[in-house]
């Protein structure tokens, strides 16, 4: 086994200059051949060696003195940062950067987090191994002059190589080569020399990266770009399925229907689920002034109010008196709430009519302000429940109603609260509990 190589005339004696040589490969024919003559060299005190074997043999590396690897520690250390980041990635993001309420759930959880570290410590730890690899493997290597030995490419097929570079302080043509064919080598070879320049990529190789390198540039550039700027031309979608549906958008034609028309009208004698408001005591504070077959055909709150039902005081509609619902503490307490929240504004908190807006109102005497009626007067304390509801819903004079922003419930729980605090004016001890009057106390 040899190659076409130029031996310099001062190898026979020995004294080859640095540079000349990359060193010697010798090859043997089993297993047990190649350990042996490990062995050997070891003993010589070689120390810039290596074996090259078809598959792992048991022992090679107590011979080589091999050191373990510590790409289990760099695995080991990814795992802990990827563990670690992974957890305070959503302690920061859930509890401290973007802190949002999800159904009473605390800010930040020990375990929801876990899936998120888990997956990334894994990754974490792949990177560190893949990296380390190439690190330790002195790896991106574009050439190795081992492969320019002929017969080298059986080292992954059924020959044994021991490869001696001529960097190792013992290295020594003559003695090297004499040491090898003393350990029964199947053959020798010396290692030729890298060829200066040829480590370097070459040039079309790097004017197409360099290429590859710019464009791969462009799209975070774009991405900048879009978050950065405004742009009155749509986003780009790759994926439209939810932006871009077939569908007939209001006021445009259909041919699907007689009419042409995409917005369908409502069918006539027909109530949407749940928006049939048959009882008019409860939905609009009033007693049923029509036959019942009327009542059911305008059901709908709307409809009932386009009926006449709400007229000027000469043509009042008879109103309850009577809550149309149970009246208890919790009632009384929500109304209390969403008095203050839509009423107290303007009426105040004791319902005097000195809330903040009308106290600015009066203080600027522009004259189109109307300073509320006390809730205490007693043309209000005489009103029945009814048409306190009736007030809240639709408005009366400068009041506007207030149907759309307090749903039905909540207009009977700020009458239920209107009616205590008109009751606190007027009480007497006797309409105080026997088991509450002595814990109260006379007010100066």
């Amino acid at each position: 086994m040899s190659i076409a190589i130029e031996i310099p005339p001062e190898a026979e004696e020995g004294n080859l200059a640095p540079g000349q040589i990359g060193g010697l490969v010798a090859a043997f024919a089993t297993a047990g051949d190649v350990k042996a003559a490990a062995k050997a060299v070891r003993a010589a005190g070689y120390r810039q060696f290596e074996v090259h074997s078809p598959y792992p043999i048991h022992g090679i590396d107590e011979i080589l003195h091999a050191k373990r690897p510590p790409l289990p520690y760099g695995a080991i250390a990814g795992a802990a940062l990827g563990l670690t980041g992974g957890i305070g990635m959503a302690w920061w993001m859930n509890a401290v950067d973007y802190p949002f309420i999800i159904s009473g759930k605390p800010m930040f959880s020990f375990l929801p987090s876990l899936p998120v570290a888990f997956e990334l410590a894994i990754l974490l730890a792949a990177f560190a191994v893949f990296g380390g690899t190439i690190f330790l493997g002195g790896m991106p290597r574009l050439s190795n002059q081992l492969f320019r030995v002929a017969g080298f490419a059986r080292a992954t097929n059924d020959r044994f190589f021991i490869a001696i570079e001529s960097s190792d302080p013992k290295f020594n043509y003559a003695e090297t080569s004499d040491l090898l064919e003393q350990l029964n080598s199947a053959g020798i070879d010396p290692i030729p020399v890298e060829p200066p320049g040829e480590s370097k990529l070459p040039r079309p190789f790097l004017m197409v990266a360099t290429v590859l390198g710019v464009l791969a540039l462009v799209p975070p550039v774009m991405i900048a770009k879009a978050r950065t700027t405004t742009s009155a031309t749509p986003r780009l979608s790759f994926i439209s399925d939810m932006d871009y549906q077939p569908r007939f958008k209001a006021q445009t034609t259909n041919p699907l229907f007689a009419d042409g028309r995409s917005m369908r009208p409502q069918v006539s004698g027909t109530i949407a689920r749940g928006d049939l408001r048959e009882d008019s005591a409860y939905y609009l504070g009033i007693r049923p002034s029509l036959p019942a077959t009327d009542v059911a055909a305008h059901s709908s709150a709307d409809a009932i109010l386009l009926t006449g039902l709400t007229q000027a005081d000469e043509n009042l509609p008879d109103y309850v008196t009577e809550f149309p619902l149970a009246v208890d503490e919790a009632l009384i307490r929500r109304g209390k709430e969403r008095y203050e929240i839509f009423c107290a504004t303007c009426h105040g908190q004791g319902g005097d009519g000195d809330g903040l807006v009308t106290l600015r109102a009066m203080e600027l005497e522009q004259g189109t302000w109307v300073k509320p009626t006390s809730l205490h007067a007693e043309p209000i304390r005489q009103q029945p429940v009814g048409q306190l509801y009736n007030t809240i819903a639709n408005g009366v004079r400068k009041m506007p109603g207030y149907s759309s922003q307090i749903p039905v419930k909540d207009r009977w729980a700020i009458v239920s609260y209107l009616k205590a605090l008109q009751k606190t004016r007027t009480a007497s001890a006797d309409d105080v509990p026997a088991d509450v009057l002595p814990t109260m106390r006379e007010l100066n």
